[in-house]
């Protein structure tokens, strides 16, 4: 992929992260715009996101001003990036008809590979080595000798922060990275000060009500938690984690057509077991649910319009099969 000889014939080239961006997503938004602008003076880029996290709110305020992410349609363009995004199901009802032409449309992402992602885009930068989008940002960067200023090693850090949690899930050229972002003027202490942000009483009141709604399987040496949510399924995944799961599913379905699984492990578990929760987990899940799921090992979701019960159902089924496989296997050997 020749993506700087793809940012200069573009004039107004549409960026555009997954639904709900979350601060990796927003980051390397923010960052590829930047980098955009200095191969293309001349051209317009314009960042679009169905809906952003609150958190990423915060980090926009913490670093950037002047910048905005819009939620608006019909937006024109001739080149069409998604960043930290890898199926037009995960941009959300309102921009999964964007990506039309496969020869103007560029995939940067780090999540596992999704079969849709050759169809959507004949440009394709999946690292799924790396930590995260932003980390993929700061080797285009260097690539294509792009100077970093200290607001873009700030986002750029900051998205790295956040997908690591903290650098708990981070490799030797992650921290070297981060140290050289570091060394681009990025402030550290800030970057994590962003990233600091206290639930508010809705998504407290979530964590909660699904902790009294927990069902526990005990799979061999593992707690497998599942629960239900109207809303915040991510956040209240983390908080079983904290309470003692070892791997947390919790779904959602907001309307009557919207249906959403989250999932999150802890790195032993992953380690020991092998599974993948993107791959093994919520991707057989997209066909139960009319939709589509994907991630990381550690952190993975899908979406669809029917089939919640079901699906919970199921991933603890998967996740049964596999640990059980594996036991045998090892009995054996």
């Amino acid at each position: 992929m020749n993506l700087r000889s793809l940012l200069s014939e573009s004039s107004y080239p549409l960026i555009l992260g997954h639904q709900n961006a979350d601060p990796d997503a927003v980051c390397a938004m923010l960052a590829f715009a930047r980098m955009y602008r200095i191969i293309n003076p001349k051209g317009t880029p314009v960042l679009i996101a169905d809906d952003l996290s609150r958190l990423s709110n915060q980090v926009m305020n913490t670093f950037v001003s002047g910048e905005s992410i819009l939620e608006t349609e019909g937006i024109e363009s001739d080149l069409v990036i998604l960043l930290d995004t890898n199926s037009v199901f995960q941009l959300g009802p309102k921009f999964q008809k964007i990506p039309q032409n496969p020869s103007k449309t560029i995939v940067i992402d780090h999540h596992e590979i999704n079969p849709e992602t050759e169809a959507i885009a004949e440009h394709r930068l999946v690292k799924t080595d790396r930590s995260s989008t932003c980390e993929i940002m700061v080797n285009l960067f260097e690539e294509y000798n792009i100077p970093i200023d200290s607001m873009t090693a700030n986002l750029l850090l900051t998205g790295i922060i956040f997908d690591t949690r903290r650098f708990y899930f981070a490799d030797v050229l992650t921290l070297q990275t981060a140290i050289k972002l570091i060394e681009y003027g990025a402030n550290y202490e800030q970057c994590i000060k962003a990233l600091l942000m206290r639930p508010d009483r809705s998504e407290r009141i979530a964590r909660l009500k699904a902790a009294g709604r927990v069902k526990i399987h005990q799979i061999g040496d593992w707690l497998v938690v599942t629960s239900k949510i109207g809303a915040f399924e991510a956040s209240v995944c983390r908080s079983l984690l904290d309470m003692g799961a070892d791997v947390a599913i919790v779904g959602g379905a907001p309307s009557n057509d919207v249906v959403r699984i989250s999932s999150r492990s802890t790195r032993e578990f992953s380690i020991s077991t092998t599974i993948n929760l993107g791959k093994d987990v919520m991707e057989p899940l997209g066909s139960i649910i009319d939709g589509r799921g994907g991630g990381h090992a550690n952190a993975a979701g899908a979406n669809g319009t029917k089939g919640l019960d079901e699906a919970i159902v199921k991933s603890v089924e998967l996740i049964r099969t596999i640990v059980e496989k594996e036991h045998t296997s090892s009995r054996e050997s």
